[in-house]
């Protein structure tokens, strides 16, 4: 999948909640229907596991401990609980979703973590 302006996604959603992140997709990428922000949402966050740049807390400790999981694991998490009926950003399950997620934990480039 083709991402546009990635490095600008990561610099305006950096240290921010999750769903901070999913705004700032739509927000760089005028035009893109909610399934390609949905489908850029989780690929971004593959890409981003993968290379370090962010971490989740446990999800049985959801405001602590980071989750030393998989990258795989922690992606089936996610999308495990995304609501399948939610049709658009403002959709307030969507919200909801995102507030019961694991918090989203960003690494800085001296690998400083940044709780969101």
């Amino acid at each position: 999948m083709t991402i546009s302006n990635i490095d600008k996604i990561h610099n305006d959603s950096f240290g921010l909640w999750i769903s901070g992140l999913f705004s700032a997709i739509g927000g760089n990428s005028p035009g893109l229907a909610f399934t390609d922000q949905k489908d850029a949402f989780f690929e971004i966050l593959r890409r981003w596991l993968a290379d370090g740049k962010v971490k989740f807390c446990k999800p049985s400790d959801p405001l602590g401990e980071v989750w030393n999981a998989s990258d795989e694991e922690i992606l089936d998490f996610l999308q495990a609980g995304w609501p399948q009926h939610v049709k658009d950003e403002h959709d307030i399950d969507l919200n909801n979703y995102f507030y019961d997620l694991p918090a989203l934990l960003w690494v800085g480039p001296d690998g400083k973590i940044f709780g969101s």
